[in-house]
């Protein structure tokens, strides 16, 4: 496995994105519309600052991203890992790139947000150390979010 760091106009990036919010789109299906339309508009992939993607004999398998939240605290964004190619260790793999890199630019803190009943995801945030907190702006007034961070 092979991981680069891309740009917002890469190819293989944009398709992850674009898996990801359909994988989300049927995942949250129980979400009211209104609260759904929110949480589109926190997706955008233009404020995106250092972006990975994973690689596995060429094809993109997993993807994640980064957003300035303050000063020293980044928001991990679009975590990704294509469903055929889960339980390798490509997230844990893709969130260590990350915080390497937000560490190596002087960054103290990432923060994260995802849905309360994304217990895999939970789950991972937990094994690598994250801890929960109150929600952050712009996730503060939502019931189905829950965030984390972890001091790097």
């Amino acid at each position: 496995m092979k991981i680069k760091k891309v740009n917002t106009t890469d190819q293989d990036f944009n398709r992850m994105v674009q898996i990801l919010d359909n994988t989300l789109s049927s995942f949250n299906s129980g979400i009211q519309s209104t609260e759904k339309n929110e949480y589109h508009v926190f997706n955008s992939i233009s404020d995106l600052t250092d972006i990975f993607v994973a690689y596995n004999l060429g094809q993109a398998i997993g993807c994640v991203a980064t957003k300035t939240y303050s000063e020293d605290v980044l928001e991990m964004k679009r975590l990704f890992v294509d469903p055929i190619a889960r339980g390798a260790g490509i997230a844990t793999k893709l969130i260590n790139k990350l915080e390497s890199q937000a560490y190596s630019n002087g960054y103290k803190k990432i923060i994260v947000e995802t849905g309360k009943n994304n217990n895999e995801a939970i789950r991972l945030y937990t094994k690598m150390k994250y801890q929960l907190i109150d929600n952050y702006p712009p996730y503060d007034g939502l019931s189905n979010s829950i965030c984390m961070s972890k001091y790097l």
